[in-house]
């Protein structure tokens, strides 16, 4: 069967299969041996390897677990008609050693942008996630987070520069704000209207004994009168566009907007975050526009770079 995969030096072969299957992207069928490299099976695209299409022997089907996430020791069922989630989520048990508890996820609601969930396994939906050196504590009934960004958050990452001032908008538990507060030495503003996300928050910077970062719960809009940074993160995809003045206000001159958005797979996005900037006074360029990832049939999570170049 022909299958997108990643192609990476044998020697990189084990970390990168883990790191696959606890993003739930890893396919179901056998890893084939190239030279020097390995030619890994991946359900759909990522960014950060080199890819290819190639043919793969499939594994001997059991049950069809279809696709889940993984977050910390938590899999994470998408909601289907006709799935018996109890004989599904033992065997998936039972065959990841990581996975110790098992939910159904009935689709992300509400201003907050929480999970609805029912517990199949276990007793709790507390759990610690582990990314790039960094620990997130979190309970996922209360608080959004997505595994599927870990890639786009080091991307982020190494973009930041030591010294300056962050504006992480929609923080969540702190995924953007902690990865960067481990690297770079910075000042960050990390906001959420979710009490538990600030919560959560300010448990990880106690676990992860980072310095720089400022919790602060609140309407994004709000806080932004009185913030000015040198970048600011904008992971709110189904709202962002709304958000948009507040950032460019809350932005110093030459700074950059990390802005993340799910759209149709055909936009021009890029001439609408224009047209809002200029509208204000704002001039603007938008640097970079990359998928991210699949999110339905018809759409694509994009993001875009953009440079505020002044008012």
């Amino acid at each position: 069967m022909r299958s997108l995969c990643v192609k990476v030096p044998k020697k990189d072969a084990e970390k990168t299969k883990r790191y696959l299957a606890k993003i739930g992207i890893l396919a179901d069928m056998k890893i084939r041996k190239e030279g020097e490299y390995v030619l890994i099976p991946i359900k759909r695209d990522i960014e950060g390897f080199e890819l290819c299409e190639e043919e793969f022997e499939e594994k001997k089907k059991g049950v069809k677990f279809g696709s889940f996430d993984i977050i910390g020791d938590i899999a994470i069922l998408k909601y289907k008609d006709d799935v018996d989630y109890v004989s599904l989520a033992k065997r998936l048990v039972e065959e990841h050693k990581n996975i110790r508890k098992v939910a159904v996820d009935y689709g992300v609601k509400g201003d907050e942008r929480i999970r609805s969930l029912k517990l199949v396994i276990g007793d709790n939906f507390e759990t610690i996630h582990k990314e790039f050196g960094v620990r997130l504590k979190v309970d996922i009934s209360k608080v959004y987070f997505s595994p599927r960004l870990a890639t786009e958050r080091w991307r982020v990452v190494e973009n930041v520069k030591s010294g300056e001032t962050v504006f992480d908008m929609f923080s969540g538990c702190g995924p953007f704000s902690l990865l960067i507060a481990k690297y770079k030495r910075v000042k960050i503003f990390a906001s959420d209207i979710n009490p538990y996300a600030i919560y959560y928050l300010i448990g990880n910077i106690k676990i992860n004994k980072v310095k720089g970062i400022i919790p602060l719960l609140g309407d994004a809009r709000i806080l932004a009168e009185g913030i000015r940074a040198d970048r600011i993160i904008m992971n709110l995809p189904h709202s962002s566009f709304g958000f948009l003045p507040y950032a460019l206000k809350a932005s110093k001159d030459d700074a950059y907007i990390h802005y993340y958005e799910i759209l149709p797979r055909r936009n021009e996005r890029e001439i609408e975050l224009i047209d809002v900037a200029e509208k204000m006074g704002y001039k603007i360029e938008v640097l970079e526009k990359r998928k991210v990832h699949a999110y339905s049939p018809s759409k694509d999570m994009f993001s875009f770079l953009i440079h505020v170049i002044g008012a």
